[in-house]
């Protein structure tokens, strides 16, 4: 598993020298930013066990030594910039809103919840909601995001504690919807949000929604495929219950 530690001051110098650049050896690395070989190559080692930076071996013609070569991951590239998804994502839905009419709009939260799901559902194997759940949690965990289940009697209950759409909210929330949607479509079943991050709780929490005949029988659960979402107020899409009363699409 891939820890992503956060990076110090050396480690983004030397993540800057690396994108977008040929790879570089670690001579040069020390020319560059002027710190001892030591640092270097403990700065290396973090970021290469985090995922940002990658080596590999060189073997030069005639006798002489291999060398290492270092270069930025593609992970690299997103930590160094992701502030601009701060602007991007939010500016396209507010295009797709802008120019997309209801049933369009629906289409495409409709796929994007299904493509979502299905990052997950294909390393799921359990058909039973609460087992896909845990198996949910376990492969969100994994990854280095942070997620917690609880399954106590006839609830089961998803605490989302760190979540990667928040940078994409654009005022209406649809992304919020989209979410939802994509854990409706994960957990094969209904899924209610019983807290928001936006209304201030500390984390989104998602519920299992059992219909009455599944609480007499918790063993077995009846596949579930949602409906894709209708659109936000003036769109016709349903909005989330816990988005806060002042978002609106304009």
């Amino acid at each position: 598993m891939i820890i992503r530690n956060s990076i110090s001051a050396v480690g983004t110098r030397i993540m800057r020298l690396l994108i977008g650049q040929p790879p570089k050896t670690m001579s040069e690395l020390i020319d560059a930013t002027g710190v001892t070989r030591t640092a270097i190559s403990e700065q290396l080692n973090e970021l290469i066990s985090s995922g940002y930076i990658q080596q590999k071996l060189e073997r030069l013609p005639g006798r002489g030594r291999p060398r290492y070569l270092y270069s930025a991951t593609e992970y690299a590239l997103k930590k160094l910039f992701e502030g601009y998804q701060n602007i991007l994502v939010p500016a396209a839905w507010r295009a797709i809103n802008k120019h997309c009419g209801g049933e369009i709009l629906a289409k495409v939260c409709d796929e994007i919840s299904s493509e979502m799901a299905e990052h997950f559902n294909k390393q799921i194997e359990s058909d039973i909601p609460e087992k896909r759940l845990e198996e949910f949690t376990d492969i969100v965990c994994r990854s280095g995001r942070l997620g917690a289940c609880r399954v106590e009697g006839e609830h089961a209950e998803y605490d989302k504690l760190s979540c990667p759409f928040v940078s994409m909210y654009d005022g209406s929330g649809i992304v919020c919807e989209i979410d939802k949607l994509a854990m409706s479509k994960i957990m094969k079943a209904p899924v209610d949000r019983v807290n928001c991050r936006l209304d201030g709780a500390p984390c989104c929490t998602f519920r299992i929604v059992k219909k009455p005949e599944e609480e007499k029988n918790m063993t077995t659960a009846e596949p579930y495929t949602p409906e894709a979402p209708h659109v936000l107020e003036s769109h016709g899409i349903e909005r989330p219950h816990s988005v806060p009363d002042m978002i609106n699409i304009r």
